[in-house]
């Protein structure tokens, strides 16, 4: 009577799913979407230094530019201003009557500018005023800056082909020899990558997810319950984001496989529960009875990483919030769907397996952890130990980056064409000094002139600076000393032309004027030290200004990257201590003990410590890709460790000793904790294949976390539960 009630109730939820599924499926469509992604967008305007970015935005237009040059592109080449035409003039530009760019610059525009009579400069001096910023080594390969404004940077994916298309037809440059760079080339290939990732691996992944599900099930019914259980649970994940507001940004990409990981991970638990029910108790309560054992723990596991991934909630970046609040919502989602669907899917068919022949080879090897565990608990213990502590020093050495090579391989299209226009133009990294005069201030033209040198001189003395564009260049040059009324009606002669260039900014107060650096985007460079010897050499005492009559302050995109990077590190150990904290809060509610409860986060944090503080040792820098796997990995080796504890604790609650309830453990668990790794891991493994180094990062680390968790969980935790420590969870 019970059974028919049941599969009653399945079938009315399975009714209900149905109906909900077209609005399930849109929403997961909608999610799937291409938007424009950028590094800029992992933060939002409650971020400080973006804040400041956008004034300086306001005031100078944006940063989000792309520079274009090709072989031929020099400024004695007419064909450079027929493309320049284009871009300001034709249809494909514009959005009805509005421009999509901000500013669009060439090389041979500044040359023609600096060339007037009234400027009074010779041919080479004309040149030499733009060189290491828009003219090559050779004085004559050059470049055009296209400036985006917001609309513009909505449509990039359109406008970024457009612009290569005219510089074929009116250019004259071949597609091939095209080389663009600059933030907006950075964020139009993190979204052609993205798409990429989504488009070729997603499917690969999950035709390898469930092959290896076949293999290790060994039957193919069962594995198209856990693969179709994934499946549910990542289109509800992504209909979940869409409707919640969010967006499939290149971060975002990962959710779906951490969704089918996780969903995945409960499903094989579940199945392996059925199994064992179904040798002890019969095919009729099997099912009953694998709910009965699995639904705590996978209840725990799920909470707990979700808790895991929330703590990903109080980073500064607004992309690193967005994955962990959806991640932690299709996680609670996933454990749902696991423990109302799976229960009715296995009651409707049993499963016929040859299992028994692989359980019996898992025996062999639980019998001989069993004798390792039992001789050389404490060794295992203590070893463990001292390796926790020695890579968790490691963890204070670790350095973030967000830098365009962290993004994508050297190989890549967009680097090399970084490595030409850099070697052929000039560097293509901007550090901006805004200097701030208030309309009160009583400083003439002469002082002006001696401050703006003075900074410009400043800013050069870093050796990593090839070039500093200020105000200066749009002054003509003069025979007389720029001071005095003549220094006052050259500097308002030459304020049109300097505003023009972009170069200064006239508010209701004040005048900003505008000095850039040109540093490269390659190489081994450190811009955290860069920036703070130029802010040094600023502050200097020549520089100070105890009337208040001007400030000067380093701004544009360099300070704002840098700080992302160090909001990466601040994010990494505060996400990772506060999973700490609240799973450890649940672990010892779960175990009835405080110690017992700190005890059991030894696994849990095993994996984490173990990854970040090696790559901190070998000194290799990690990346918005990897910060999320501390919490998520944490989350994972919850899931395992709780499987593995419930049991363990169940069984000395029967009366068996630690040595007995280990074994039963394993015997009940461990089958299940290898095949989800093994199935997890070949499923992650083809997105390390991704030219977006973030996603091949993630990946790989993902798969290292797994790794680490399955020897934490079947080799450090039965080790601790076997040792003196093993007391604090017997509760008789």
């Amino acid at each position: 009577m019970k059974g028919s009630t049941n599969r009653r109730r399945f079938k009315i939820i399975l009714l209900y799913l149905l109906l909900l599924s077209p609005w399930i499926g849109m929403g997961a469509i909608g999610a799937l979407k291409p938007v424009a992604n950028s590094p800029l967008d992992w933060v939002d305007d409650k971020f400080a230094p973006r804040a400041d970015y956008d004034a300086f935005s306001k005031q100078f237009g944006a940063a989000d530019v792309v520079v274009i040059s090709w072989q031929g592109c020099t400024i004695d080449n007419a064909n450079v201003d027929r493309f320049t035409q284009s871009l300001r003039e034709s249809s494909a530009f514009f959005e009805g009557d509005q421009w999509l760019f901000h500013r669009v610059v060439s090389g041979r525009d500044m040359y023609r500018m600096f060339s007037q009579p009234q400027m009074g400069l010779s041919d080479n001096d004309a040149r030499d005023r733009i060189a290491g910023s828009l003219l090559g080594p050779d004085h004559s390969t050059t470049s055009v800056v296209i400036a985006f404004n917001e609309d513009g940077l909505r449509q990039r994916s359109r406008l970024v082909p457009m612009i290569r298309a005219a510089a074929t037809k009116y250019g004259g440059a071949d597609y091939t020899q095209q080389h663009l760079a600059g933030p907006i080339m950075d964020g139009y290939a993190v979204d052609e990558a993205s798409q990429t990732t989504m488009s070729r691996y997603a499917p690969l992944s999950s035709i390898i997810v469930f092959c290896v599900c076949v293999l290790c099930l060994d039957s193919f019914y069962a594995a198209c319950i856990v693969f179709g259980m994934s499946c549910i649970s990542q289109l509800i994940a992504l209909a979940i984001l869409h409707l919640g507001g969010g967006e499939m940004t290149a971060l975002l990409i990962v959710l779906p496989p951490l969704i089918q990981v996780l969903a995945i991970a409960g499903g094989i638990h579940l199945v392996n529960y059925t199994l064992d029910a179904a040798e002890e108790t019969g095919q009729q309560t099997a099912v009953a009875k694998a709910v009965r054992i699995g639904w705590l723990p996978c209840v725990l596991s799920s909470t707990t990483t979700a808790i895991g991934l929330g703590s990903l909630a109080v980073s500064g970046l607004a992309a690193v919030r967005e994955f962990g609040v959806f991640a932690a919502l299709g996680v609670l989602a996933t454990v749902c769907v696991l423990l109302v669907l799976l229960p009715g899917f296995l009651s409707w068919r049993p499963i016929r397996t040859g299992q028994p022949v692989a359980k019996d080879r898992f025996g062999l090897l639980w019998t001989s952890l069993i004798k390792l565990q039992t001789k050389h608990a404490s060794l295992v213990t203590v070893v463990a130990a001292i390796g926790i502590i020695g890579l968790g020093i490691g963890v204070t050495r670790l350095q973030a980056s967000v830098r365009i090579e962290t993004l994508f391989g050297t190989e890549s299209r967009l680097m090399s064409d970084y490595a030409w226009l850099e070697e052929n133009v000039g560097p293509l990294v901007p550090i901006e000094a805004v200097v701030t005069i208030p309309m009160s201030s009583n400083m003439d033209a002469g002082q002006q002139f001696a401050l703006f040198r003075t900074i410009e001189q400043r800013l050069a003395e870093s050796p990593h600076v090839t070039a500093v564009t200020s105000c200066l260049d749009f002054l003509p040059e003069s025979p007389f000393p720029i001071e005095g009324e003549f220094g006052n009606r050259l500097f308002q002669q030459s304020e049109a032309g300097i505003s023009n260039a972009g170069y200064l900014n006239t508010s209701s107060n004040a005048k900003h004027w505008r000095l850039t650096a040109h540093v490269s985007a390659l190489g081994d460079l450190n811009y955290g030290d860069i920036l703070r010897e130029m802010q040094d050499s600023l502050a200097e005492d020549s520089l100070d200004d105890p009337t208040d009559c001007y400030t000067v302050k380093l701004s544009g995109l360099m300070p704002l990257v840098h700080e992302i990077q160090r909001q990466l590190l601040r994010d990494l150990f505060a996400s990772f201590l506060t999973a700490f904290v609240l799973i450890a809060i649940v672990m010892t509610i779960v175990q009835a003990g405080i110690f017992a409860g700190v005890l059991s986060m030894v696994p849990n944090v095993f994996p984490a410590l173990a990854l970040f503080g090696f790559l901190g040792w070998i000194d290799h820098p990690i990346d918005i890709g990897s910060i999320m796997t501390a919490s998520v990995a944490m989350g994972i080796a919850v899931d395992d460790t709780l499987h593995f504890l419930t049991f363990f604790t169940r069984r000395l609650d029967e009366g068996s000793t630690r040595t007995d309830a280990v074994l039963a453990a394993y015997e009940h668990c461990g089958r299940a904790m290898i095949q989800t790794t093994l199935i997890c891991g070949t499923g992650l493994a083809i997105f390390a294949l991704s030219d977006f180094v973030p996603t091949a990062r993630f990946a790989w680390m993902m798969i290292a976390l797994l790794t680490f968790a399955i020897i934490g969980d079947l080799l450090v935790l039965p080790a601790i539960l076997l040792s003196p420590l093993g007391k604090a969870f017997d509760r008789r």
